[in-house]
């Protein structure tokens, strides 16, 4: 444990001076726009040679099923660290406490060093999420971002790591423990839900048209995109309502087409992933195609 212990610190001293001697940039350290990372929220992500996801028709009672159920929002998507936290009453030093235990869990291969906050992997580079502030100025707005760990998620045993923006609302980093590959979800904006074995990501903004919904797998050699769906921009407004997984590879959304104060259609949508590959189906396949809704997959899930 001493010799591995050792390795960690001399592999975060070797990151540290790095960092050091590559100026500004790198003082703001790991970031969702770094080289590397799979940021999930990047509307322009896409999977390359994807093969295309065909529609197939959704049973009367799935559908059925699939309306009846509670709306999944808050209740299954990445939750914040004041929840993850617990404190009765959210304070920075109830919240640093907690953090303090979580990191202690982890024997070394995280580390909190005031404003940085170090994951270490098995191999690899360390990563070093770096808190910092930047005072405003007569012309431009002040900017901030600050990190707190989160302990693994369950399944995967990704580790997650909370950015709190200063200018935008936050977002998690899940890293992959052995060789240290991360993802990006910028959950304060988007729907971010795993799956129930924490072995696949869902994530989509309910807000901004066109619809876009990306599958992620948290494997054990990093993440991976496996899935991706996009709407045409077009003049049917389109509102997703998640319906939660269904075990860990199915999950449900309700689609409601229409513009503000109209009646607005539903139609049902399930996504599988099978051993022969990802699947969705509809209720209203005429409806589907109206949207221009068009799925692709990775072809190692084909």
């Amino acid at each position: 444990m001493r010799a591995w212990l050792s390795e960690v610190a001399i592999r975060c001293c070797a990151v540290a001076l790095s960092y050091a001697t590559l100026g500004h940039a790198a003082d703001l350290g790991m970031r969702f726009d770094t080289p590397g990372v799979l940021d999930l929220s990047d509307r322009s992500l896409t999977i390359a040679n994807g093969m295309p996801v065909p529609a197939r028709e959704l049973t009367a009672d799935d559908a059925d099923a699939i309306f009846a159920a509670p709306v999944q929002h808050e209740m299954s998507a990445l939750v914040f660290s004041d929840d993850v936290y617990g404190c009765a009453k959210p304070a920075r030093s109830c919240s640093a406490a907690h953090e303090r235990e979580l990191v202690s869990a982890e024997h070394g291969a995280v580390t909190r060093e005031g404003k940085r906050l170090v994951v270490a992997p098995e191999s690899g580079a360390p990563l070093v999420f770096v808190d910092w502030q930047r005072a405003a100025t007569k012309t431009a707005d002040g900017d901030a971002e600050e990190h707190w760990y989160l302990g693994r998620l369950a399944g995967s045993g990704y580790q997650r790591i909370e950015v709190d923006f200063g200018q935008d609302s936050p977002g998690n980093f899940l890293v992959e423990p052995h060789g240290g590959k991360a993802v990006f979800v910028h959950n304060g904006e988007d729907i971010a839900a795993p799956s129930s074995d924490g072995r696949l990501l869902v994530t989509f903004n309910v807000l901004n048209a066109p619809l876009s919904l990306r599958v992620a797998e948290l494997g054990v050699s990093g993440p991976a995109l496996v899935l991706q769906c996009e709407a045409v921009e077009n003049d049917l407004p389109l509102t997703p309502v998640f319906k939660g997984w269904r075990g860990p590879n199915v999950f449900d959304l309700v689609i409601e087409a229409g513009k503000p104060g109209t009646p607005k259609a539903r139609f049902a949508l399930r996504f599988s992933r099978e051993q022969a590959g990802w699947t969705f189906a509809t209720d209203d396949l005429v409806r589907l195609a109206e949207t221009g809704l068009i799925c692709h997959a990775s072809q190692s899930e084909t």
